[in-house]
């Protein structure tokens, strides 16, 4: 009757621990992903660069405005880079402008 109660208690004790892994690693998870997702929330106040607004536009290609020491830049996130499509002025009123020139300043160089 020992014999019989030794692996029965063995396999008990295994499945506790698979499982006690299992749920550790579901909250490493979780922990992980609030931590990424709340990053941008809660940002420092007195950091000198700040990101004001993102738009994804694709699947993994986003625009992105930042602000860094007072001054807008609009940025390209893309896969493996990020590239700068313009710098913005304070004195621009409207994104139809800053689109136009930026376009043509794309155009210049492509030519």
């Amino acid at each position: 009757m020992i014999e019989s109660s030794a692996p029965s208690m063995l396999s008990a004790g295994f499945r506790m621990m698979w499982g006690l892994l299992v749920v550790l690693g579901i909250l490493l998870i979780i922990y992980g992903l609030m931590r990424k997702r709340l990053s941008f929330v809660h940002s420092n106040s007195h950091s000198k660069i700040r990101i004001i607004e993102i738009r994804h536009i694709m699947p993994k290609k986003s625009i992105c405005l930042v602000e860094v020491r007072g001054q807008e830049f609009l940025l390209g996130l893309g896969n493996d880079n990020i590239t700068l499509l313009s710098a913005l002025k304070n004195d621009e009123h409207s994104f139809d402008s800053t689109l136009a020139s930026v376009t043509e300043q794309h155009e210049n160089l492509s030519s």
